[in-house]
């Protein structure tokens, strides 16, 4: 299994980056763009962004069209004196397909989606939201995670105990796209080194590769590593191996 994911580790080690506890806002929301009912997620954070034509973005996240279940990256800018939001798309080859201009509040977004073609309204309202920032306890915070496979697309489940420094993925979700349906579930409770939050975009905990293995961001050794997960096809689920591989060490 090792031998099979050394290029999807080698490619996940390159882009992980340290985490640094309480620095962002998630927020999750559920509504229509035009007639089709879509589930959308970002998060807030100042300076993310190093390259220079986005020096001004602090806002990345991911969507899903509810019928089709594959997450779309978004990126984009929030105007905090006007509570505007405008973000794109990102589709094939990194170009932009689409954009979000959105009119932000707590409690619902509204606005429009315009591509070349089309342009339709928007109407959406909040579910939950996930703040790393405050010391306060949250458990069953659902996140869409952008890295998809074929067949399946991803969940994770974020806690945070009182006394903890940062969020984490307790549990991950494999759902079916066809179905929507959950066809199966990881929990890292007995994992002792944190998993889900070395990667500093929430969206990002998931590395895909060919076929259906993946890796799961894990907070082991000095900078972090991955947890290993491969699909039997024998007995048609994915196998978690509970031994995280810290980053540097074959």
């Amino acid at each position: 299994m090792k031998a099979k994911l050394f290029l999807l580790a080698t490619a996940f080690i390159l882009i992980s980056v340290k985490s640094f506890a309480g620095w962002y806002n998630t927020y999750n929301y559920t509504g229509l763009v035009g007639r089709y009912p879509v589930t959308l997620s970002f998060q807030i954070k100042e300076g993310y962004f190093g390259e220079p034509a986005k020096k001004r973005f602090n806002v990345i996240g991911a969507y899903k069209y509810d019928k089709v279940n594959h997450p779309i990256r978004l990126e984009g800018v929030f105007n905090q004196n006007t509570k505007a939001i405008k973000i794109y798309e990102i589709g094939a080859g990194n170009k932009v397909a689409a954009t979000f201009y959105l009119n932000f509040s707590l409690q619902q977004l509204t606005g429009t989606w315009s591509s070349n073609t089309s342009k339709l309204k928007v109407n959406l309202r909040l579910v939950d939201r996930l703040s790393d920032r405050s010391d306060e306890s949250f458990d069953n915070i659902q996140i869409l995670q952008y890295p998809s496979l074929k067949n399946y697309y991803f969940i994770g489940i974020y806690a945070k105990k009182s006394e903890s420094t940062e969020a984490h993925m307790r549990a991950l979700k494999i759902m079916d796209k066809r179905t929507n349906k959950t066809f199966q579930t990881f929990n890292f409770d007995n994992i002792e080194s944190p998993t889900g939050n070395v990667m500093t975009i929430i969206y990002d905990n998931i590395m895909t590769g060919k076929g259906n293995s993946f890796l799961v961001s894990n907070q082991i050794g000095r900078v972090g590593g991955y947890l290993n997960v491969d699909f039997n096809v024998k007995e048609k689920q994915f196998v978690l191996d509970p031994e995280p591989v810290a980053e540097g060490i074959n």
